[in-house]
């Protein structure tokens, strides 16, 4: 099933690529036009040129809708990449679902911790938080949602909290604290089941 979902997906995400791309496959994205969760501190202004994601991040991205049991629909997201400052984004461009991964995460998490930012996204984009205002509760579904799909993916928990290395300790106006986050990873991979309701 998963080269099959993989397959029906990947070419329906390069059919939007063609939409989205522009001359030199990198489009220019006004996150103050842009509905987004959050905008990473320290980039200079609100726009980021982003590519399309290379094909390990779009098959994490993959991996963890199947891990989830998700249908086509909630997987019609398509997966790019952006230098963020060390961050990830969910959120819509031109219509269209949107992950925007930062490839300079992946030394300091590895490729599990990249995985599980992957599915947090994709979580965020599953509860339907793009659009809505920041609150910190949103993170902790999503971390539930990252726990379950590398729970179900295989994955131990150990590695599945690969990503709180980039965690602050402190909580924000729209992260929680570290312990907090660590927590909901945890309820997911604990509980896969619950971390769908959200």
């Amino acid at each position: 099933m998963r080269t099959k979902l993989r397959t029906i997906v990947f070419g329906s995400l390069l059919a939007v690529a063609s939409v989205l791309a522009f001359a030199q496959d990198e489009t220019i994205v006004d996150f103050e036009q842009s509905p987004a969760l959050h905008f990473p501190v320290g980039i200079g202004g609100k726009s980021v040129a982003v590519v399309p994601a290379f094909e390990d991040y779009a098959f994490m991205m993959f991996d963890a809708c199947d891990a989830m049991g998700l249908s086509k629909e909630d997987c019609m997201i398509y997966p790019m990449n952006a230098e963020l400052g060390g961050n990830a984004i969910a959120t819509m461009l031109d219509g269209n679902r949107v992950i925007v991964y930062d490839r300079e995460l992946s030394p300091i998490v590895g490729s599990t911790g990249a995985m599980a930012i992957i599915a947090h996204e994709l979580g965020h984009h599953y509860c339907g938080h793009i659009g809505t205002p920041a609150d910190p509760l949103q993170e902790l579904e999503a971390d539930r949602f990252a726990g379950a799909a590398l729970r179900n993916e295989g994955i131990s928990l150990a590695d599945a909290l690969a990503m709180a290395k980039v965690f602050d300790d402190r909580p924000s106006l729209s992260h929680p604290a570290k312990a907090d986050k660590i927590k909901a990873i945890e309820d997911g991979w604990n509980n896969p089941f619950s971390a769908k309701n959200c």
